[in-house]
């Protein structure tokens, strides 16, 4: 059972590198707009990570 939340986190890890490498692409553009939607799409990846994580260690607890 526990098993799942571990590949959870796995998993999560593996997508925020992939996350990461295009939310730094679109703020290395020099237009504004790309810019803003990076910042906007690093906020987000933070806040899912955030709601993951603090999920799967309740889960680990119980």
């Amino acid at each position: 059972m526990k098993f799942q939340y571990l590949f959870l986190l796995i998993l999560l890890l593996v997508a925020d590198i992939f996350a990461y490498t295009e939310v730094v692409a679109l703020i290395r553009l020099p237009s504004d707009a790309s810019v803003i939607v990076g910042l906007l799409l690093l906020v987000l990846l933070i806040v899912v990570n955030f709601i993951v994580i603090r999920y799967t260690l309740s889960k680990f607890k119980a």
